[in-house]
């Protein structure tokens, strides 16, 4: 288990308004967003921690669950103008309170208090569980209007549920939000996202929704260059619209560096049809399933870059594991179909594909993939009738399998009818297997010749050779680490600084003089503990040397380890037990002896 990882559990309503549960989601997705900003924190997706809401489970079991080392717990109440938020920050492996904390302020402060927490959180991880660069600030102010952010978490809670009637209020309540501050970069993002979904609804056209879509992510980067969410608009809008590769990825490298996580969606796309890194896609989409472990879509989406690049055997256990959590997921039905089918297990693919028809009633692609099975098993007859009588949203989809079939005229032929309807399958076509039986056809060549493909080079490195990389924002010289190395042992050899019970690493770094990154580094690098140990073997030699002294023979071996600095009994027995292998008892009666 990765000890630097967390899961923001969704915050208890307590409010007296059962509708204010949108603010308490909205308030620990925004800590979830912070946090996952620092680089070498684990942070789980909204998706698996939210799954445990209205759950009181044992912290220990959800750790398990998500394969995660602390979880943050809270609570929200809000009435009128303020809002009080309790927090507590959780080890899984034993159940310890590491530290909580109860927040009162107004709505004017919802940012400050954000930014305060999610520090606040990310230096108790780092202090317990080793070095990482933490950013000065990780929450900054979105709006100065109350009312309009309030709107906006009302806005985000109906944009993260997806459905028709959602997508359509969300878009509602974002474009108020602007109308309440014109200046409202994020909700001007949003607002570009939601018309992709309408478009995706059918709500408005293809050509309709991107050019919506762009108008507002450009909006939004008018008043902020460095908006995450507008940038990510904008590389779908380059990717699936212009066919602007190099913008595109642009766009995406930009929002990433603002600090998005891997849109895996995205990233099939474009690494997979377009770099053709299918290692980069399927590690990618791994990484997003450790993020996202109880998230039926995290699973599809690694089954899906599996599929896409040919690999039959790897996907069909990651679409059976997208259905292990929820049996009845249509897509990763139809998917597994396909997959059985390429694996030539017709019986097992007519099956999967016959409950995901029950389930879709026929609706959607489902009807396209069982004429694809046919066609793997040599069961032609009717297919072709079928096809010519079928109508499709998307002409790539039928010319896939004209494709499959040897039929290039009749593939050629929906082809262009995506190139002139602006496909987004026709990113595909510079690599896809799907396409190699027709690819020296002329009317493809003259057809893939208009994408204006071309060659490009790695734009990232993959996430294992990442990992190797150790960050270099907080190394120091040698003679800078032996420097504050010496300050360091002559601030610790006071002991009024290691016995004060609200020492933190920021609190020592300020006293030294020296960025808390880089004490951070200091410590967990050079003196190789982490700073919880550093401080409490400290503490500890403070408690040996007065548990020795025979003028301190009244006092209980707790009171001593109290004004040694130790804050918890058992913080102070475990601790002792693992630096002596000793209790505190044994290790005092064969020392006063």
């Amino acid at each position: 288990m990765n000890q630097r990882s967390i899961a923001v559990l969704p915050f208890d309503n307590l409010s007296s308004d059962p509708e204010n549960e949108y603010f308490s989601d909205g308030m620990a997705e925004e800590i979830i967003n912070a946090l996952s900003k620092i680089q070498d924190l684990k942070v789980i997706a909204r998706t698996s921690s939210f799954a445990f809401k209205g759950q009181k489970l044992d912290v220990r079991i959800i750790g398990n669950k998500l394969g995660v080392s602390s979880v943050i717990e809270g609570s929200i109440r809000k009435a009128g103008n303020r809002v009080r938020i309790a927090v507590q920050l959780i080890r899984t492996d034993n159940g310890f309170h590491i530290w909580s904390e109860t927040f009162d302020r107004t709505l004017q402060d919802i940012f400050e208090l954000q930014d305060e927490i999610s520090l606040l959180v990310a230096d108790r991880i780092r202090e317990n569980f080793g070095h990482m660069d933490i950013e000065d600030r990780l929450v900054s102010s979105k709006t100065s209007n109350p009312e309009a952010y309030d709107l906006f978490l009302k806005a985000s809670h109906h944009f993260k549920r997806k459905d028709l009637a959602d997508v359509k209020e969300a878009l509602v309540l974002f474009t108020k939000a602007t109308e309440l501050d014109p200046d409202f970069t994020e909700a001007y993002a949003y607002i570009g996202e939601t018309y992709l979904h309408h478009a995706g609804f059918n709500l408005i056209s293809a050509k309709e929704g991107f050019q919506k879509s762009r108008e507002f992510a450009q909006k939004a980067l008018a008043i902020n260059p460095k908006d995450m969410r507008a940038h990510k608009v904008m590389a779908y809008v380059h990717l699936f619209h212009d066919w602007n590769w190099e913008a595109a990825i642009e766009s995406y490298n930009q929002a990433v560096a603002a600090g998005l996580n891997n849109e895996i969606d995205f990233i099939t796309n474009y690494y997979i049809f377009i770099q053709k890194d299918y290692d980069l896609a399927i590690s990618i989409a791994k990484e997003n399933q450790s993020r996202d472990p109880l998230h039926i879509i995290s699973y599809w989406w690694l089954g899906l870059c599996y599929y896409l690049s040919g690999r039959f055997e790897d996907a069909l256990p990651a679409f059976e594991e997208s259905l292990r959590i929820e049996p009845n997921f249509s897509e990763a039905l139809r998917w597994k179909g396909l997959v059985l089918g390429y694996l030539g297990r017709f019986t097992e693919a007519f099956q999967a594909l016959d409950k995901a028809i029950q389930l879709t009633n026929g609706e959607g692609l489902v009807k396209l993939d069982l004429m694809t099975v046919k066609v793997l098993s040599g069961e032609t007859e009717g297919v072709l009738e079928e096809l010519e009588n079928s109508h499709y949203i998307d002409p790539c989809d039928p010319a896939a399998l004209y494709s499959l079939m040897n039929k290039p005229e009749e593939a050629v032929r929906f082809l262009q009818k995506g190139l002139e309807e602006k496909s987004s399958m026709m990113v595909s076509l510079k690599y896809w297997w799907v396409w190699d039986n027709i690819r020296e056809h002329e009317g493809f060549r003259e057809i893939f010749d208009k994408m204006n493909f071309q060659d490009h080079k790695a734009h990232r490195q993959h996430p294992s050779s990442q990992q190797l990389i150790i960050s270099q924002s907080s190394q120091m010289a040698d003679e800078d680490c032996e420097h504050f190395l010496q300050i360091l042992r002559e601030k610790m050899a006071m002991e009024e600084v290691v016995t004060d019970t609200n020492l933190t690493l920021r609190s020592l770094a300020e006293q030294i003089d020296l960025h808390p990154n880089k004490l951070s580094w200091l410590i967990n690098m050079k003196l190789g503990q982490n700073f919880n140990d550093y401080i409490n073997s400290h503490r500890l030699g403070i408690f040996q040397r007065k548990a020795t002294d025979k003028a301190n023979s009244h006092i209980t071996l707790l009171g001593l380890a109290y004004e040694s600095g130790f804050t918890s009994k058992s913080v102070f027995n475990d601790f002792f037990k693992k630096s002596t292998g000793l209790t505190p008892k044994a290790w005092v009666k064969d020392h006063r002896n």
